[in-house]
C-alpha cells in the first residue's frame, strides 16, 4: 500500500498535468490496444519469420545499412532490436491521443486554463503524430525498404514540427485580425496540417541528416524564445529540461552506434534501439512539459502591444 507522501505526490502530478477527471479506467482500451497490436505482430512474426515478404520492395538506402544490429536479410524482421523497440512510440501515442480524447469529451474544457485541454486537437494530432513515428521506424527496420524508410522519416518530422507549432502558439495565442484578438489555435492546426502535407510530397526528399536537426534547432530556439521573452513562471521547465537532456543523450548514443564506436551486432543490446526508448521518453516529457501550465494570453497581448509601441515609437 502506497504511503502518504506518496500519494501526495502522485495527486499533485495529476493536478499540475490536468488528469484530475480520468481514472484508470479511461486507460484500459488503450492498454488492450497496444496488448493486441504487440500479440498480433509477435505471433504473425513467428508464423511467417521466413516468408520472403521484403524480397520484391525497393531497398533502403542511406544509414538502412549502417547501424550496428546485424541485418537479417532472410527474416520476416531484419533488425530484431532496432524494431521491437519502436513499441515506445506507440505507448507514448496511445497515452497522449487517449488524453486528447478525453479532453474533447470534457464539457467545460473551454473554461481550462491550459490550452491542451481547451483545444483537444492538439493533444490527438500529437498522438497520431507518435503513433505515425511508430508505424514508420517499426516496418522500416523489420523491412530495410524505401518505402517505410520514407515514412519513418515522415513521421519523424511530424513529430517535431508538432513541438514547433505548440511554441507559436505558446508565443502567439492570440492574433490581431480586423483590431480584435482572436484564438490562433485554428491557424495553427491548419499549418500543421499544411506541413504534414508538405512532408509526404517534399520534405521526404531532403537529406535528413540536414534537415530534422534543422527543425530540432527551430524547435529549440522557439522553446528558449518563449522561456526567456514570454514567460518562465508558467509551466514547469524541468520536464522542458530532462526531454532536452534525455534527447542530447540519444544523439550521442545514435553517433557511436552509427559509427560502430560502441557495437556487437548480434546482441540485443543496440545502440539504435536505445535511441528509439530515449526518444519516446523525451517527447513524453516535452508532451508533459506542455500539459504542466497555463498560457498566460493577457501577458503575452500587453507584451506584443508594448513591443508593438517601442516599434512605432509610442513608447
Amino acid at each position: 500500500m502506497m504511503n502518504f507522501p506518496v500519494l501526495l505526490k502522485w495527486q499533485i502530478l495529476r493536478t499540475r498535468l490536468y488528469l484530475d477527471r480520468l481514472r484508470a479506467k479511461n486507460f484500459v482500451f488503450p492498454l488492450v490496444v497496444f496488448v493486441l497490436t504487440t500479440t498480433g505482430l509477435l505471433v504473425y512474426y513467428n508464423l511467417f519469420q521466413y516468408s520472403g515478404l521484403w524480397q520484391e520492395w525497393n531497398i533502403a538506402s542511406g544509414n538502412a545499412f549502417h547501424f550496428c544490429e546485424a541485418n537479417r536479410m532472410d527474416s520476416l524482421i531484419r533488425q530484431p532490436s532496432n524494431t521491437w523497440s519502436n513499441l515506445g512510440f506507440f505507448m507514448v501515442g496511445l497515452f497522449t491521443l487517449t488524453l486528447g480524447i478525453q479532453d474533447l469529451k470534457y464539457s467545460q474544457r473551454k473554461e481550462s486554463d491550459n490550452f491542451l485541454v481547451r483545444y483537444p486537437i492538439f493533444s490527438i494530432m500529437f498522438g497520431l503524430s507518435a503513433i505515425y513515428v511508430f508505424i514508420g521506424s517499426f516496418f522500416y527496420h523489420a523491412s530495410l525498404t524505401s518505402f517505410f524508410q520514407k515514412m519513418d522519416q515522415a513521421g519523424m518530422y511530424s513529430l517535431v514540427i508538432m513541438v514547433i507549432t505548440f511554441n507559436i502558439y505558446k508565443i502567439f495565442p492570440l492574433i490581431r485580425i480586423k483590431g480584435e484578438w482572436k484564438s490562433s489555435h485554428a491557424l495553427l492546426v491548419a499549418f500543421a496540417m499544411g506541413m504534414n502535407y508538405l512532408i509526404l510530397t517534399t520534405m521526404v526528399k531532403f537529406n535528413i541528416n540536414i534537415l530534422f536537426p534543422a527543425l530540432v534547432i527551430v524547435a529549440f530556439l522557439t522553446s528558449v524564445y518563449y522561456l526567456l521573452f514570454v514567460s518562465r513562471e508558467h509551466y514547469f521547465t524541468k520536464y522542458l529540461w530532462a526531454s532536452f537532456v534525455i534527447l542530447v543523450m540519444s544523439a550521442i548514443i545514435w553517433i557511436l552506434d552509427r559509427t560502430n564506436t560502441v557495437c556487437s551486432p548480434e546482441s540485443i543490446f543496440q545502440g539504435h534501439a536505445l535511441w528509439h526508448i530515449l526518444n519516446a521518453a523525451s517527447i513524453l516529457f516535452i508532451y508533459m512539459y506542455y500539459r504542466s501550465g497555463v498560457v498566460p494570453v493577457q501577458k503575452t497581448v500587453e507584451w506584443r502591444e508594448e513591443r508593438r509601441k517601442r516599434r512605432r515609437g509610442e513608447l
